[in-house]
């Protein structure tokens, strides 16, 4: 069981005086972000008295990967220390401005206990709390270890029973795990995505053809309806979020009305027009009562829905036969004339846009959720018009030599997906990240030899971790890559340090938001830590090693990830102009391109999804009932019984939480929870009512324990939050690695239990029942 040792500043060595001095320091850096100065003009900071007067000073661009919005940056760097990050003016995504995270991208680059040099464990007993026995070996032993193991997998026809992990990467090194892949032989690349948007991703796919999220009209829209969509505090770009909402809310004529829907006052909901409490889980009925006042007043885009939608009178029998305001407000408890008010509201303010965020579809089912939500956009002609979703672009980076791909490589990729990925079990998953702890135990389909992870920690951000924990011990071989010494990394027979992002080649770009695409470059800041390598340089090398036909794949490829980075970005920009701008963007968006954008079987948006119908008979799956193919609310199956467990656990993730595998940075710990004005911890936040009905006492410590296990931590009361609803954030609970996170609060996603979307695969996170009572 875990414990939270409360706010732990002596860990810090910060004294108040110091964190005033640090948090001055950090406004100014973010007041300098707002600046619209000369692109090449470094001498706008020579006023900044913060830094000595320099011998050599340079103003570096490159890219940010402290979340997946991979911002562009400015990076200065006084005597060859990088001192200071700013925004990319020539980004448009971002528009030059960066989020509170990116300025912590220092304290990543100079954590005082980073890896600097490979590790090879000695101890063979593995497990959460047993010392791995580390001991420096060189890189010349290191790869050749591995490059030997993977050979001999490969010579004894396994090459499918390698696994590689993915975390939050470059979408460089990420393309080159990919490649690795192919040429290696095993078809089971198990990334992050299936703890983040999974569910959303296939809910469009349902509806448009998608298999990706959408981008918003930001700067045109009128009226923005938000289904569990933190924008301000988790919403992905971030950066473009918190720039577009000053011109939402202060740079338009018109100020666009935000309604946010959600159990927590976030954020995003203190920001916003009005915030309506749902009861959890209920979203997808709220967007079907919805609808239901749309269609029976007739204040649809007629339109666009005679022209460009299919199976739009299957779905109107429905709403308008099971989603009456009146019965819609007992499954979501939000009066019926409040329905009736936003949907007469959303249909009648042109533009607008209905968005969903994880805590609407991070559920059983959310995939229809997901569905549901979108259809609102389709039915008042939201869809790829100025103001609307858009449809996001992507840079074309230069193609690839035809895959070098010998006997093995062909019959390793053609085995059943570990993740299971595909089957009746997830009929449209693209992968299922926590399925993989329940294959690797069981050993079906079949049993794992050796597994490789990129700066990834699932066993801190899934739910149910202890299942990583278990699984982990299993792999007979596992290497890790990775700057520090992360949960997942413990498990590790040979952890290999890897460069942060500010001190290597890549290329990157965003997650959906803008539509247009744009490009962003990373470069060497500085000179790398140490032994530190980059995972394309280490993978690369791993290639050179085997030799044979992986080697003979990569040989003409790429000597290092510069070259890589040349190849495959010298096809959007000259490079000397990357260099120099760190960003290409491409020109403006086209709106209305519903000829090509539409991938379903009818060529247009479908409100009976014959994407889905489709894919259920190809596995030979027998139709489940008249619902299978419609967006519908399905009442979500809890995970503990409601009499004994009566509330519902609601984990968030905090503007500084960071997505990197660890939370050892001072200047975000004491500004971890910005709405509770409270760092160093986890707290339990309650409704005020619900926890006097309990008999606690604000600022106690309580036990929060799930069918599954239990944590302690101090109790936190609100008047925002769902009085059937127990809210906490993630990022703490670290047991590894550092003395700014380790031992530091506790981490929500130990007692979550195991469920998923079983269309996308997606990692369920808010069906867990709980209790709270005092320690």
């Amino acid at each position: 069981m875990s414990n939270s040792t409360g706010r732990g500043s002596d860990r810090s060595g910060f004294d108040r005086r110091t964190f005033i001095k640090l948090s001055a320091f950090t406004s100014l850096a973010v007041g300098a972000s707002q600046l619209t100065l000369p692109f090449d003009i470094p001498e706008a900071t020579a006023r900044d008295k913060t830094i000595p007067k320099a011998r050599e000073e340079r103003w570096v661009v490159t890219s940010c990967l402290g979340c997946s919005g991979r911002c562009a940056i400015r990076v200065r760097v006084v005597n060859g220390r990088a001192v200071k990050i700013t925004g990319n003016p020539l980004s448009l995504v971002s528009e030059g401005k960066i989020c509170p995270r990116a300025h912590i991208g220092l304290q990543v680059l100079y954590d005082p206990e980073r890896i600097g040099s490979p590790l090879k464990r000695r101890n063979r007993e593995k497990g959460k709390h047993i010392d791995p026995q580390w001991m420096p070996i060189s890189w010349d032993e290191a790869l050749t270890e591995i490059a030997n193991r993977l050979r001999a997998l490969r010579e004894a026809g396994q090459s499918h029973q390698l696994l590689l992990f993915c975390g939050l990467n470059a979408r460089s090194a990420e393309d080159m795990i990919v490649r690795f892949a192919e040429t290696y032989g095993t078809p089971n690349l198990i990334s992050e995505n299936g703890l983040d948007e999974a569910s959303e991703k296939a809910g469009n796919w349902m509806a448009d053809g998608h298999d990706e999220g959408n981008g918003y009209d930001l700067d045109r829209t009128q009226y923005l309806l938000l289904f569990g969509a933190d924008l301000l505090e988790s919403g992905k770009p971030l950066s473009r979020f918190l720039r577009k909402w000053g011109k939402l809310r202060r740079e338009k004529p018109n100020r666009a009305k935000v309604i946010m829907i959600h159990p927590r006052y976030s954020v995003t909901a203190s920001r916003a027009d009005e915030w309506i409490p749902i009861s959890p889980g209920t979203d997808g009925a709220l967007a079907m009562g919805i609808a239901y006042v749309i269609l029976s007043e007739g204040l649809y885009d007629k339109d666009f829905i005679d022209r460009w939608t299919a199976g739009f009178d299957s779905y109107r029998r429905l709403v308008l036969t099971q989603y009456r305001p009146e019965a819609v407000s007992k499954i979501t408890g939000i009066p019926s004339e409040t329905i009736q008010r936003v949907a007469r509201e959303f249909a009648r303010t042109k533009p607008a846009i209905a968005l969903r965020g994880q805590a609407a579809t991070n559920w059983p089912h959310g995939s229809y959720t997901s569905y549901a939500i979108l259809c609102l956009n389709a039915l008042v002609g939201s869809i790829d018009v100025p103001g609307g979703i858009l449809y996001q672009e992507s840079p074309r980076y230069r193609d690839l030599p035809p895959l070098v791909e010998d006997a093995v490589a062909r019959k390793g990729r053609t085995q059943p997906f570990f993740d299971l990925r595909g089957t009746e079990k997830f009929i449209h998953a693209k992968t299922v990240t926590n399925q993989i702890p329940e294959s690797i135990l069981r050993k079906t389909p079949y049993s794992v030899e050796m597994a490789i992870g990129f700066n990834c920690n699932f066993n801190m951000f899934a739910p149910g971790p202890r299942r990583w924990d278990e699984a982990l011990k299993k792999i007979p071989y596992y290497v890790h890559l990775s700057p520090f010494v992360s949960e997942m990394a413990l498990y590790a027979d040979l952890l290999l340090p890897s460069t942060t992002y500010l001190e290597e080649w890549g290329y990157d770009d965003p997650p959906p938001g803008s539509g247009f695409a744009e490009a962003r470059i990373k470069q060497p800041v500085v000179k790398p830590y140490r032994e530190s390598k980059s995972a394309v340089d280490i993978l690369l090398f791993l290639a050179k090693r085997m030799g044979g036909s992986v080697g003979k794949a990569f040989q003409h490829l790429a000597k290092d990830s510069e070259e890589w980075v040349k190849l495959r970005s010298s096809t959007l920009v000259p490079w000397e102009d990357f260099l120099k701008r760190g960003v290409w963007t491409s020109p403006g968006y086209r709106y209305r391109k519903y000829e090509q954008i539409f991938n379903t079987p009818s060529k247009k948006f479908e409100f009976v999804s014959g994407n889905l119908r489709s894919s259920l008979a190809k596995k030979g799956i027998r139709k489940r009932g008249a619902l299978d193919g419609l967006p519908h609310h399905q009442e979500a199956q809890f995970l503990g019984e409601k009499e004994k467990y009566p509330l519902l656990l609601h984990p968030y993730i905090p503007v500084m939480a960071f997505e990197n595998g660890s939370q050892n940075y001072p200047w975000a710990q004491e500004i971890f929870l910005p709405m509770l004005g409270i760092g160093w911890e986890t707290l339990v936040e309650i409704n005020s009512e619900t926890a006097k009905n309990l008999n606690l006492e604000d600022g106690q410590f309580v036990w929060v324990e799930s069918p599954f296990q239990k944590i302690k931590a101090r109790v936190k009361f609100s008047e925002g939050l769902h009085p059937e609803v127990v809210a906490m954030a993630i990022g703490q609970g670290h047991y590894s690695y550092g003395k700014w996170q380790k031992g530091i609060g506790v981490n929500p996603n130990e007692i979550i239990g195991v469920d998923d979307d079983p269309v996308s695969g997606q990692a369920a996170f808010f069906n867990t029942r709980v209790k709270v009572y005092p320690t």
